[in-house]
């Protein structure tokens, strides 16, 4: 299925599909639950998958090298993002993770500071939902991933600045 964004339907379907399975398997860490943090780091793994794919269509309208190298960089941000992500996710659920989406997008080159603009808002939404993750948690293996990921969200909206 192909898409450009996730609905809040798409959100809804997947997050009911995720407590389900969760509730037939709660997981607990050291007596920590973390069925909560793990239906939001399944929404998150989608949201990083959609977002490198949407700075790789950015980076193929970038009017010159120099910026489409930098947003590429963010692109595998996302990207590693997503992968360290879903290794957690992995090993919390023993759950393989399949992305249900294929992202793409067409963007058109006469909006591209306005696509900028849009990802300086979402890269701060980031960061924030990042940090209240790692604010969550008390398990060290979540509080890496989350610092590291909320650091890069950090680092690429005051670049994009």
């Amino acid at each position: 299925m192909k898409l450009n964004n996730l609905t809040q339907k798409d959100i809804l379907e997947i997050s009911r599909e995720l407590m389900k399975m969760k509730k037939e398997s709660v997981k607990e860490v050291n007596g920590e639950d973390l069925s909560f943090l793990l239906q939001e780091m399944y929404l998150a793994i989608e949201s990083e998958l959609r977002d490198s794919a949407y700075y790789r269509s950015l980076a193929d309208i970038a009017p010159n090298q120099f910026a489409a190298e930098m947003i590429n960089e963010f692109a595998k941000d996302e990207r590693e993002h997503a992968y360290q992500l879903q290794k957690a996710y992995e090993r919390l659920t023993s759950d393989k993770f399949v992305s249900q989406y294929e992202y793409e997008f067409e963007l058109d080159v006469d909006n591209y500071q306005e696509y900028l603009e849009k990802r300086v808002l979402d890269e701060t939404a980031d960061y924030k939902k990042y940090k209240s993750y790692y604010l969550m948690t008390n398990n060290p293996y979540l509080r890496d991933i989350f610092f590291n990921a909320m650091h890069d969200e950090s680092y690429s909206y005051k670049v994009q600045l």
